[in-house]
């Protein structure tokens, strides 16, 4: 274990010298990683910037102030100067990784995925094939992330994340059984692991343990409340127990934590048309369309909201459109059903409700049916048992 009294006193040493000899690279970078060590930023930027300027373009100062940025949270600073320093070290594999955690900040998982390529940088740095997983597990290739997860696991088999990571993404395989064990494992290392605690949730919400999902999820959101999967997952628990404005309230924070998640969107569309809030909802699936136009659910969304406000046209172009896309839409059989009904067809509205609400759900289907059972009821819906 590093010394704190013994580091404390180097640091103070190096800087004294760097005041006589301000030009000594070398003492200036064993300053840096002194004030690295001791978490003294403002100090190592103060090394950092000074020394770029009497070094312009030196590689190592580069790098240094990359990983200062990425401490501070600013992830283009850091992915300027780690390119720039890279430029003229390609070989340094460590900076590599940095680079590569910088993109991946940025939501750029590609390229992120990209600077951790070669096997060159995994033996440079530990957590290299975990970072890996998380960029494949954003691209949505979880065959590949959960390779990595386990090689990652034979090199750290106790490693708290790695389990957490990995049974997440085995619960997203649907795949729940196997997800336990690496939920176990991870929360008995590490108690607030939160890859562990979401897929913990996760489950529980998917067996309908309803209160046991609302308390993981929260006490997730305790420990990272801008988890836009948390917030989600809380949303559609409170959407099964009809507690609307509670659901509103989670889906609105995960769509501000989670705006590229087309089903947050969606989610959160259909608890406005519950509320009554037709124009609301159509702002928020006019943003799945800018995520995905050829989703068929969000053209038959657009088109249950125009048949709500007496377009018929409008519906009927949206139905076209989202069952061409998909002959299974439930959004497109649900505006159907209101469009049917509108006209006095109820035999043929019932007998379409009675078959979007008979058909087996898989998880992209459960959201609508989930919401279809909370929807604000007319009389005529009523009379068609929507509840």
């Amino acid at each position: 274990m590093t010394d704190p009294i013994a580091t404390a006193e180097r640091l103070t040493r190096l800087l004294a010298y760097i005041a006589i000899d301000p030009g000594n690279l070398a003492l200036r970078r064993d300053a840096i990683r002194e004030t690295f060590e001791t978490q003294q930023w403002d100090t190592a930027r103060s090394l950092i910037d000074a020394g770029l300027q009497l070094h312009p373009g030196e590689c190592g100062l580069l790098a240094f102030s990359g990983c200062a940025y990425l401490q501070a949270r600013r992830y283009s600073d850091a992915e300027r100067d780690l390119t720039a320093a890279l430029s003229g070290e390609p070989q340094a594999h460590e900076w590599h990784f940095s680079l590569a955690f910088a993109l991946f900040m940025q939501t750029r998982y590609a390229e992120a995925l990209r600077e951790l390529s070669t096997d060159a940088v995994v033996q440079a740095a530990p957590h290299a094939l975990l970072l890996r997983a998380r960029c494949l597990h954003h691209l949505g290739r979880l065959t590949e992330a959960i390779a990595q997860c386990n090689r990652q696991l034979q090199a750290a088999p106790g490693d708290p994340s790695t389990h957490g990571l990995l049974a997440l993404l085995l619960h997203e395989q649907f795949d729940n059984v196997a997800a336990q064990g690496h939920i176990e494992t991870a929360l008995r290392a590490d108690p607030d692991q939160l890859d562990a605690l979401l897929a913990l949730a996760s489950t529980q919400a998917d067996a309908r343990q309803n209160e046991a999902a609302r308390e993981t999820f929260n006490r997730l959101l305790r420990a990272d409340p801008q988890c836009g999967r948390a917030w989600f997952g809380l949303g559609m628990v409170e959407v099964t127990e009809r507690r609307i404005d509670a659901a509103a309230q989670a889906l609105e924070l995960a769509a501000t934590h989670m705006p590229q998640h087309i089903g947050t969107w969606h989610a959160l569309a259909w608890i406005r048309v519950t509320r009554g809030e037709l124009a609301a909802a159509g702002l928020a699936f006019e943003r799945a369309m800018v995520l995905d136009r050829n989703f068929a659910e969000t053209h038959g969304g657009i088109a249950v909201i125009a048949a709500l406000e007496g377009r018929d046209d409008d519906a009927r172009a949206g139905i076209k459109r989202a069952l061409r896309l998909d002959p299974r839409t439930m959004s497109a059989q649900y505006a159907r059903m209101l469009l049917l009904q509108r006209h006095g067809r109820h035999t043929e509205a019932e007998a379409v409700l009675q078959e979007f609400m008979a058909r087996p759900t898989d998880d992209g289907d459960r959201l609508y049916r989930d919401v279809v059972a909370v929807l604000p009821l007319s009389e005529a819906q009523r009379d068609l048992r929507l509840n």
